[in-house]
């Protein structure tokens, strides 16, 4: 889902600052001689627990062993790194995929080098009072619905995928207004938020929820994605091979070792709040995992973007319509 937040542009530059400044910190001789090839990754949004990883990636040496100096920036959000990435302002960018299969609808000429979570992390949370615990619960309910952001797609294809019929359901039009505040207060009943982040948020400040997982009831859509653009695949297909491996190993070993990579990003993050980033990871590491199938990390495959493709076409919120599989960068 995308998250167009806002922060200062004080911060964004305090923290790009930041991050090439550990990063120079970090580098050996041969970064430094010049025989590393640069590359920068833009985030989607200022650095927390899902982007972890790519810290812990430049602190162990991941991504010099594949011969890349990597410069992470930090976002302001998915929308924006699309953009970056696909004007070539960015090499690498890491967004959720819905920002990317419709940035690419747009114009912008982005391909995917691989799924970093299988399922989106979107899931309709309600406070547990209300007693919403299955998709006809919302049945005479206030569901809260950002229009303006294709977390709307993902309620059209809950409705389509769980049957319902949504002349039972009292929608209300959120615009860009922010969930959270206006759940607990009492504003909606239910609205589809972000697992890994405003709902368990909402769960640090003692919040009892009930959360409808829509992927289970046949929602498809890959979550977060690391992304290029086409042009830098056709002439450096070696650089981005590297970066996807480097990537990819930092994952692994981010899952395996959570708290160890929570602990790097505090040093890159020094407002980094340990244990609230680490519940996070509560909620990430089973979307790294597809559902009903055994794939290894970072699969992406002509089904799944057709199907992260269809959820947003539906809404129509793809723009030009286009085959999704180019959507999958020709690296090997």
């Amino acid at each position: 889902m995308t998250r167009d937040f806002s922060i200062s542009r004080r911060k964004v530059v305090a923290l790009a600052a930041s991050s090439i400044a550990m990063a120079a910190m970090g580098s050996s001789p041969r970064a430094q001689s010049g025989q590393l090839q640069k590359a920068t990754l833009r985030l989607n949004y200022v650095p927390n627990a899902e982007h972890a990883p790519y810290y812990l990636g430049l602190k162990k040496g991941f991504y010099k062993e594949q011969g890349v100096d990597l410069q992470i920036l930090p976002g302001t959000g998915s929308n924006d790194t699309v953009r970056f990435v696909g004007s070539g302002n960015d090499m690498f960018g890491v967004a959720v995929s819905d920002a990317v299969v419709t940035g690419r609808g747009r114009g912008a000429p982005v391909v995917s080098l691989g799924a970093l979570l299988q399922q989106s992390p979107n899931v309709m949370v309600s406070l547990k009072k209300n007693g919403i615990t299955k998709p006809t619960d919302l049945y005479g309910k206030k569901v809260g619905v950002p229009s303006r952001s294709t977390v709307y797609a993902f309620w059209l294809a809950l409705i389509k995928a769980a049957g319902l019929d949504a002349s039972k359901v009292d929608t209300v039009d959120l615009g860009a207004t922010p969930t959270s505040g206006i759940l607990v207060g009492g504003g909606i009943d239910a609205a589809i938020t972000l697992a890994t982040n405003e709902k368990v948020a909402l769960e640090l400040r003692g919040i009892e929820l009930n959360v409808i997982d829509i992927a289970k009831y046949g929602v498809r859509s890959y979550g977060q994605v690391l992304f290029t653009n086409e042009m830098l695949v056709k002439k450096q297909p070696d650089l981005a091979k590297r970066v996807n491996e480097a990537t990819l190993k930092s994952w692994q070993y981010t899952i395996d070792h959570t708290r160890e990579a929570i602990e790097v990003l505090k040093e890159y993050v020094p407002e980094t709040k340990v244990e609230n980033e680490l519940a996070k990871w509560k909620e990430i590491t089973p979307r790294t995992k597809a559902i009903g199938q055994q794939v290894p990390f970072g699969h992406q495959d002509e089904a799944g973007w057709r199907a992260t493709y269809q959820t947003f076409a539906a809404a129509d919120l793809i723009g030009t319509a286009y085959d999704p599989v180019k959507l999958i960068a020709a690296v090997k």
